[in-house]
């Protein structure tokens, strides 16, 4: 039991330790004040999966867009059932900027999400590769936002993603948990560290897709198009940056159910579990987050409560603080109910999520198989 201990002691203290530096980040931070406007051609690829509830809606956010350079839309239908192929084509017809794809013109070897990605990027004419999904909704200055955040220097731009609102308790705990990601996103970026990013919401060079092979050396897994390929990128030397500008802000998905929001994270967890295979670094904090929470339960059933009043203070001054820096700086609010709401509630699903994540191969992407 000694040593059980200290290893969960010594996870605690590395958790709080890269804790500190995402608040030591925002506090030195200083925003950038150069202004460049940008007229790089940008080629926007979106994978849809049965999305004709949400392609109307997407069709219009993306024809609004206000921007000067050169621009196309590769909608990549991805083995679709419903009306998908049929509305991408229609609006192909109306609006000479929209391109239908189909995922099967993507590399067979790759799986899921991946293949239709590499289908819409083989088809795309331009530089700069921007990605979101179906159901998530954009400002007009989107593109214009994303593409201003390249030069010379950047070859891959991280955009903030947060759920849109809706009523429900596990909608509530899905916006927290997805502000505090994206918070910590962006306080490591910003001392050049990135680790983590969400594929509604970036972009990259397409020479930068091709000196990494793409996606070939991440076929096999069920999801990896974002933060493991960013993790890909880093070995190849990409300069990545974090887009601040609330113009690039998009809203996700919001989940309405437990059974959804908890399928959707074993997707993402189960990622998490070889990433040690690409930034093992980052995958010791991921681990001594797992057994920061675990260390909660273990002095529970130790009845060590004194300990455990300071490991459950400790905690929580540290992440509050994180959420207050971020909130300020992405000018989001989070009430203090909330705030507790979630950080009762993110001990257990931190537990269980790393357990289940072991599971992870089982699921199939947007029901269907690979």
């Amino acid at each position: 039991m000694h040593y059980i201990f200290i290893l969960f002691f010594v996870s605690f203290t590395i958790y709080i330790l890269f804790l500190t530096i995402n608040i030591i980040s925002f506090l030195l931070y200083r925003p950038n004040t150069k202004n460049h406007t940008s007229n790089l051609s940008v080629s926007v690829i979106v994978a849809i999966r049965d999305g004709q509830k949400s392609l109307d809606r997407l069709i219009r956010a993306l024809l609004d867009q206000d921007y000067n350079g050169e621009f196309e839309f590769i909608l990549v239908d991805d083995q679709s059932i419903d009306k998908t192929k049929e509305i991408i084509q229609n609006a192909q017809q109306k609006h000479p900027k929209i391109k239908y794809v189909s995922s099967n013109e993507g590399d067979s070897k790759l799986s899921f999400k991946k293949r239709a990605l590499d289908a819409g990027i083989s088809k795309s004419k331009y530089e700069i590769l921007l990605f979101t999904d179906v159901d998530c909704k954009m400002e007009k200055s989107w593109i214009k936002t994303m593409a201003e955040s390249f030069d010379q220097d950047t070859d891959y731009v991280i955009g903030f993603s947060r759920a849109q609102k809706v009523f429900g308790l596990a909608n509530l705990f899905q916006r927290i948990d997805f502000l505090m990601l994206m918070f910590s996103a962006k306080a490591v970026s910003k001392i050049g560290w990135p680790l983590a990013c969400s594929g509604q919401n970036q972009a990259y060079k397409k020479s930068l897709f091709n000196t990494v092979s793409g996606y070939k050396n991440i076929s096999h897994l069920l999801m990896g198009d974002d933060s493991i390929f960013l993790q890909l990128c880093l070995k190849f030397g990409a300069k990545v940056k974090f887009c601040s500008n609330p113009d690039s802000y998009i809203f996700c998905r919001p989940e309405r159910f437990w059974r959804n929001l908890f399928f959707q994270r074993m997707r993402w967890a189960g990622d998490g579990n070889i990433m040690w295979k690409y930034n093992i670094l980052f995958y010791l904090i991921m681990v001594s987050t797992v057994l920061s929470n675990l260390f909660i339960f273990f002095l529970i059933l130790r009845y060590s409560f004194y300990i455990l009043f300071v490991v459950l203070i400790v905690k929580l001054i540290f992440e509050i603080t994180l959420s207050i820096l971020g909130s300020m700086h992405f000018k989001e609010k989070i009430s203090i109910f909330d705030f507790i709401y979630w950080y009762i509630l993110n001990i257990p699903y931190i537990c269980i999520m790393s357990t289940s994540s072991f599971f992870a191969g089982f699921l199939s992407w947007k029901n269907r198989g690979q």
